[in-house]
């Protein structure tokens, strides 16, 4: 057997080992939703400290891709059925139960007490809670009542009597809780209500406005 075929057959056979071992490392490689599962029940992550700091009753836990609860001890709570499952927040977790299927939510006990009906329902703050219907945006209470109507084309979550939205048009404002808007939508972003002032935006510059809607800091900053 000549060089050339020797060099052919060895480089032949280098291609096959090489093959085999990216194959093998591509099987064993864990998916992102594996290794965020690894994370979200590493209780070095989701400790009791970070709970009682942050206010957190119970975490999130997975299995199987499932998603459930535990309280800060470590102990199951509920079971980790859920497809997925949002953080608690005043008492109730958006949860789905299929991949697609529609979100409801649960109580600190697991017992479903709003049914699942829809499409995307997002976590609580002043009692109401943003659902989607038609791509667009509304407010439900915690009977699961609708009592804002969707017409945002993305809305935040309730903070401090008020809420981040927008229109069709891209432009922000904020609404109270009984759906009056404060300002017209004339903001190009717009965040959540801290210490009575909300950071806005307007001619990429940024400044901050009160709960009545008045601006209380300049729009000075880049």
């Amino acid at each position: 057997m000549n060089t050339t075929v020797l060099f052919v057959a060895a480089a032949i056979a280098l291609l096959l080992a090489v093959t085999l071992i990216a194959c093998r490392s591509k099987t064993e490689e864990k998916s992102d939703r594996e290794v965020f599962e690894e994370v979200l029940n590493d209780p070095r992550v989701n400790s009791r400290e970070v709970g009682e700091r942050e206010g957190i009753e119970y975490f999130q836990i997975m299995e199987n891709g499932k998603t459930g609860f535990r309280d800060l001890d470590g102990n199951v709570i509920i079971e980790p059925i859920y497809e997925n499952a949002a953080m608690f927040s005043e008492g109730l977790s958006a949860v789905t139960l299929t991949k697609d299927g529609l979100t409801g939510y649960i109580n600190t006990k697991g017992e479903m007490v709003i049914e699942p009906a829809f499409e995307y329902a997002g976590s609580f703050g002043n009692g109401l809670a943003p659902f989607r219907a038609n791509d667009l945006y509304g407010f439900i209470d915690r009977t699961g009542k609708e009592t804002i109507v969707p017409q945002y084309a993305w809305t935040d979550q309730f903070s401090e009597g008020f809420c981040a939205v927008r229109n069709s048009t891209g432009q922000y404002s904020f609404i109270d809780t009984a759906g009056t808007t404060l300002t017209e939508f004339k903001f190009q972003y717009a965040r959540a209500f801290e210490g009575g002032k909300a950071k806005v935006q307007m001619g990429n510059k940024w400044g901050a406005i009160d709960k009545k809607g008045n601006v209380v800091v300049e729009f000075t900053y880049p």
